[in-house]
């Protein structure tokens, strides 16, 4: 049987956020649907209730999401210690002599450059790279101070990357099939609330004028837009009491969402805003200092504020 196309005009994600807007308004006013139609009962609302939980944990899914986080932020701890592994076999490699491949050509600038776009698929491969090139050149290595357990390490890092990456892509595509496999009852949902919306614009047309932005869908749309327009991480990060310009700050989904970043201004501020609600891995770098690696949960219309030192 063929799947059905999805007819919704909004994005999956705010379906279940334009419901509980829709059927908390129509709760409030059950009378009103009522007394308009014998088809807006309370047994109605039951069932609008219900479905609005099952659309809910359809497009987040709590279960997979808590799942997805644990396997997120381990592959961003990796990534922080592989910073400092890498710095030392860097060492290695330029000290080392009789190398059969050029310094440069060695893998290590690849590797670092995946690794701060935090690109785990990429990251996998320069590893692959880095480590042949370094097992072709133990002897060499080993006479600067490479050790065996150094390599051993690096390619258990290289491993452990492999695994997460392939359980983090079976969460998120069993997240999406799940929502492709269910588009008949987004539909069916998303029907109903044009149903409830066009009812709720036709009993306060006259009676209550002010009522219709409630029962309006570009109207409530623009609702949360603007709550997403006020969801903000900001903060001030500062070195040695003073505040750092140009540090970059990374903020990486540790469930569902997208990466942002942004550079601190010369007096250190940084500001991101419109970010979708989670949880977050915040790293912050600069040239010369420790990497600040650290988490941060953001509530969707809240401002989250977060001052950071670097050393």
């Amino acid at each position: 049987m063929a799947q059905p196309k999805l007819r919704i005009t909004c994005r999956i994600e705010e379906l279940p956020v334009l419901g509980s807007f829709l059927l908390t308004s129509m709760q409030g006013s059950l009378a009103d649907f009522t007394g308009y139609s014998p088809d807006y009962n309370a047994a109605y609302m039951t069932t609008a209730n219900a479905d609005q939980s099952v659309i809910e944990n359809l497009v987040n899914p709590k279960q997979l999401t808590a799942e997805l986080k644990v396997i997120t932020f381990r592959i961003y701890g990796n990534m922080s210690i592989l910073r400092g592994k890498i710095d030392l076999l860097e060492g290695y490699i330029n000290r080392a002599t009789g190398l059969t491949i050029g310094k440069k050509d060695f893998g290590i600038s690849e590797v670092r450059k995946k690794n701060n776009r935090k690109d785990t698929e990429g990251l996998i491969a320069a590893l692959v790279f880095l480590l042949t090139n370094a097992s072709n050149n133990m002897p060499a290595l080993v006479l600067k101070g490479y050790t065996p357990a150094q390599h051993t390490a690096l390619t258990a890092l290289k491993d452990a990357f492999k695994t997460d990456n392939t359980a983090q892509n079976t969460k998120v595509n069993d997240r999406n099939n799940k929502v492709v496999a269910n588009y008949a009852k987004l539909n069916a949902f998303w029907d109903k609330l044009v149903d409830i919306a066009d009812a709720g614009k036709r009993i306060y047309k006259s009676t209550a004028p002010n009522r219709l932005d409630d029962f309006t869908m570009s109207k409530l749309k623009a609702r949360i837009n603007q709550e997403r327009n006020n969801t903000k991480f900001e903060g001030v990060i500062t070195s040695a009491g003073a505040p750092l310009d140009g540090a970059k700050l990374e903020l990486l989904p540790l469930g569902m969402g997208r990466k942002r970043s942004v550079k601190t201004k010369v007096d250190g501020k940084y500001s991101i805003k419109s970010i979708e609600p989670g949880d977050y891995a915040v790293v912050v770098s600069a040239s010369g200092k420790v990497t600040i690696d650290d988490t941060v949960t953001i509530t969707p219309g809240e401002k989250e504020i977060k001052n950071l030192v670097m050393t």
